[in-house]
């Protein structure tokens, strides 16, 4: 370790101030296809497929991670979960603008809605895959996890290939959902009152 270096250790337990959710280290708490463990109506699940980018939010504000993925300072992560939210907000607008724009001409607009239609669209889907490869690798490092499959780049084959199995798995990972009940309307995906992660 050199000066300035910056690198994730596990909370020592006699620091911890009041009740922390406690994830296991060293290997997932369950695998990534095990989404319906929880049942097939569980929030977690919910959000996570229907609202994917909202859900990857959510565990980044637990993990307080910013909107990157990378851990940060604290008035970097405080709202973490409020610019996804605004981001997958202004994506939506964004794009449903363009459709309507799009729609007297039919199935070829012209190249000034085709194009920034695109871009955006583009430019989306890089910040969903980067931003979940990114959170993925803060959680598998945050708790010691090692890669199983696809060495080097198991974090971006689960975030290109399935991505809300992946959010889901984090989720659950970092949530302790047989205490504490999950919600899709939380910037944790937890309770109210529900304690951090360690």
């Amino acid at each position: 370790v050199k000066e300035g270096d910056t690198f994730l250790a596990p909370l020592p337990s006699e620091l911890a101030d009041g009740p922390r959710l406690k994830a296991p280290t060293g290997q997932w708490k369950d695998g990534i296809f095990n989404c319906f463990g929880y049942g097939i109506l569980h929030p977690h699940f919910c959000c996570s497929l229907w609202c994917t980018q909202i859900a990857m939010g959510q565990a980044m504000q637990r993990m307080n991670l910013t909107w990157l993925g990378v851990p940060g300072p604290e008035v970097a992560t405080r709202n973490t979960f409020k610019v996804v939210v605004a981001i997958v907000a202004a994506y939506t607008v964004y794009s449903i603008a363009l459709e309507i724009a799009g729609a007297p001409y039919g199935s070829s607009p012209p190249s000034y809605i085709s194009v920034p239609r695109f871009v955006g669209s583009l430019a989306f889907t890089v910040w969903a895959m980067w931003a979940l490869m990114k959170t993925r690798a803060s959680v598998r490092a945050q708790y010691q996890i090692p890669e199983e499959k696809c060495k080097g780049c198991e974090d971006l084959c689960c975030s290109v290939w399935c991505s809300c199995c992946s959010v889901a798995q984090i989720l659950r990972h970092t949530g302790e959902y047989e205490t504490y009940h999950s919600t899709c309307i939380s910037s944790t995906g937890l309770e109210e009152g529900a304690p951090m992660c360690v």
